[in-house]
C-alpha cells in the first residue's frame, strides 16, 4: 500500500471532511483517508496498481477540492521532502501558552454572556 499526503486549503470544516472522505471512499484503489479540518490535509493509502496520487486529487477536484500541493509518504511513515511537499510549519507543535487577565476573571460571571 502506497501512501500521499494532499493539502486541501479549501477543507476547512468537519462538513468538508466528510464530502471529502465520501469522494475519496468511491474512488477506486483506495483502501483508507485520513481527513484533518485543522491540518487541512486528507492522507490517503491506495493500492498503486488501481489509481495513482493524480488520480486521487483528480477524485478531490471532482469533489470541489483542489489540491494546493502533495507529498508521497515513505515507509516509515515519513512525508518525502521534495518540491510540493506539505508539511507542518514548525511552530505547529509548540505548546500553546496562555494566561487568563484578572479583568475577566472578574467579568466572568453573569455579566459576560456571549
Amino acid at each position: 500500500m502506497d501512501e500521499v499526503v494532499v493539502r486541501l486549503p479549501a477543507m476547512w470544516a468537519d462538513h468538508h471532511v466528510l464530502r471529502v472522505r465520501e469522494a475519496l471512499a468511491r474512488a477506486p484503489g483506495v483502501a483508507a483517508v485520513a481527513a484533518s479540518a485543522k491540518e487541512r490535509e486528507v492522507r490517503v493509502a491506495y493500492d498503486s496498481a488501481a489509481t495513482s496520487p493524480d488520480a486521487v486529487a483528480a477524485a478531490l477536484a471532482a469533489a470541489g477540492y483542489e489540491a494546493a500541493d502533495r507529498a508521497a509518504v515513505a515507509g516509515d511513515g515519513e512525508q518525502s521532502t521534495g518540491p510540493g511537499a506539505g508539511g507542518a510549519p514548525e511552530w505547529s507543535g509548540a505548546p500553546r501558552t496562555t494566561a487568563t487577565s484578572t479583568v475577566d476573571l472578574t467579568m466572568s460571571g453573569d455579566y459576560r454572556k456571549y
